[in-house]
């Protein structure tokens, strides 16, 4: 996980009110097409 994944999730996070560490351990349990899907709603909800 790059320095731009982990931003990304803290922001994602804070956002839903998420802790760090459940996030980090959803992240951590999917395939790598599920995190490039994941990854794409997560900009979309903060861009918003």
């Amino acid at each position: 996980m790059n320095a731009k994944t982990v931003k990304l999730l803290k922001k994602f996070a804070s956002l839903k009110g998420i802790s760090d560490k459940q996030i980090k351990r959803e992240w951590l349990g999917i395939s790598q097409v599920a995190k490039d899907k994941k990854k794409q709603e997560m900009i979309q909800e903060l861009a918003k």
